[in-house]
């Protein structure tokens, strides 16, 4: 039995049997070397992970003397971006102020030939008007009275134009100013309104004798503002039977004017009074059935009816 047992396992069972035994007395000491070399090799994958990491996420970031370099290309190209920018700025200033320039001399151009134009415009009228001005060669009634149809012609179409948009344009005032100044010493509007009657022959209303009537009369109401049909000099402000309060104003190129049967008397003798100034008030003194104006216009000393020269 010995022999056959030993024959049969005795290369292989005693071997197995004695790792066994050595597995069994050592079990704690290998386990624990095992836990150690775990441990180990653990923190060592650790360290190696750990570090390779480490480099990977260092590996982007630069140094200090790299990030100033880098901050110092970035500040010289914003500045030379600035630069350009203000290059294209300046350019662009330059093209508006050369284009203001043009501007400004071309209403510079526009300004001086509107003042030329103007200037033009306005010789032209002050060429025609006078040539619308009598002789002085020539002092006739009919002359006279020519020119003021010519001036109160050119009064009305000024100010009918003075209404327009064009007006704006021009400055006419010295023509309005010239002709309202040749228009002051011509008797040309009513010293009252009312019609203007009783020039000529006619039977005198108080009397009943044929006569030549040398003024228009027209009746108004007891104070009615009298006013001066031209410019001039009071040359009789004074008190007739026949006129009762009146008033001679001499006009200074042969025209007289004369009203009578006033109330009262606003100017004096040797006054110098403007044309359309009130002179007096309406009445009835002297010869006179009711209030009225005698209103008398003379000539180098000869009566002309009144209405003839009334135009404004």
């Amino acid at each position: 039995m010995r022999n056959r047992r030993s024959a049969a396992g005795g290369s292989s069972a005693r071997p197995v049997r004695k790792f066994g035994l050595i597995l069994s007395k050592y079990r704690r000491i290998i386990l624990a070397t095992i836990m150690l070399l775990t441990v180990l090799a653990a923190g060592a994958a650790g360290f190696i992970l750990g570090n390779g990491q480490s480099t990977s996420a260092e590996a982007p970031i630069l140094d200090g003397d790299c990030v100033a370099a880098f901050a110092n290309q970035l500040a010289v190209a914003n500045q030379q971006c600035a630069q350009v920018e203000q290059l294209n700025l300046q350019e662009q200033l330059d093209a508006e102020i050369s284009k203001a320039a043009g501007l400004e001399q071309t209403i510079d151009d526009q300004r001086t030939e509107m003042d030329n134009l103007e200037s033009t415009i306005l010789n032209a009228l002050m060429a025609n008007l006078a040539e619308k001005s009598i002789s002085r060669s020539r002092k006739t009634f009919s002359d006279y009275r020519q020119e003021a149809k010519n001036l109160v012609n050119l009064s009305y179409k000024l100010k009918k134009f003075l209404k327009t948009d064009a007006a704006k344009e021009i400055d006419l005032e010295p023509y309005k100013n010239e002709i309202a100044k040749r228009l002051s010493h011509l008797p040309t509007i009513k010293p009252i309104s009312g019609r203007y009657n009783g020039y000529g022959y006619r039977t005198h209303p108080i009397h009943g004798y044929w006569h030549f009537h040398p003024a228009a009369d027209v009746g108004a109401p007891r104070g009615t503002k009298i006013k001066a049909a031209a410019a001039g000099r009071v040359t009789a402000a004074s008190y007739g039977q026949s006129a009762g309060n009146y008033v001679t104003i001499n006009h200074g190129n042969g025209f007289t004017t004369t009203y009578m049967h006033c109330s009262k008397l606003l100017v004096r003798y040797g006054q110098y009074v403007k044309k359309g100034e009130t002179i007096a008030l309406v009445g009835n003194t002297g010869t006179s059935t009711s209030p009225h104006l005698h209103y008398e216009l003379r000539f180098n000393g000869d009566p002309v009816n009144p209405k003839s020269m009334i135009m404004e």
